[in-house]
């Protein structure tokens, strides 16, 4: 578990920087996630932080208007939750699932989150190598056939096909069924 925390960590630290960074303006670009903008992604990872942060540690949800204010407080929060979870984590409206699962899970998706805040904002999505080659075979593994995360009733668009002439951070993205060539269109 500890080497996935620490991947874990480092993918929210590297949202939480962009985050921090992102301007008003910019909340209001629309993302790879359909009907969604940037506030409402962030708002979405936000309450899902909390949702489960709840279910570990109990106490009240960081309460800022603005989903930039809390990101970071929230992000360690959760750390802090998964540190203490144990072996499993009670997810709401899930049920409780293995706190590695957990981990991988959450991992690929905040590094996937900050690709999609990068296409929305029209720049490049930087990844560490090492981070790469972890995340790629975790979101195989997680958007599997069959798998009940991806689909009509999951939570990700059915996965795309990955392309090994793409960079491995767009296979990532597409396997969570976000296009690589999306791009928000500006006018």
């Amino acid at each position: 578990m500890i080497d996935l925390l620490r991947l874990d960590a480092t993918a929210l630290a590297l949202i939480a920087h962009d985050v921090a960074m992102l301007t008003d303006a910019e909340l209001d670009r629309p993302t790879p996630c359909t009907g969604w903008n940037v506030a409402d992604l962030l708002r979405h990872m936000n309450e899902r932080h909390e949702a489960v942060i709840a279910a570990v540690l109990g106490g009240e949800p960081d309460d800022a208007a603005d989903p930039r204010a809390g990101f970071a407080r929230i992000g360690g929060r959760w750390l802090a939750a998964m540190e203490r979870t144990g072996d499993a984590v009670p997810l709401p409206e899930r049920g409780a699932l293995p706190t590695d699962r957990v981990l991988s899970i959450h991992f690929v998706d905040m590094l996937v989150h900050r690709w999609d805040i990068a296409r929305a904002l029209g720049r490049p999505c930087a990844v560490p190598d090492r981070l790469t080659a972890a995340a790629l075979p975790m979101a195989r593994v997680t958007t599997a056939p069959g798998s009940p995360l991806n689909g009509p009733d999951g939570v990700y668009a059915p996965r795309l096909a990955e392309d090994p002439a793409r960079p491995e951070m767009d296979n990532v993205a597409a396997l969570l069924g976000r296009d690589p060539r999306w791009c928000a269109v500006t006018g």
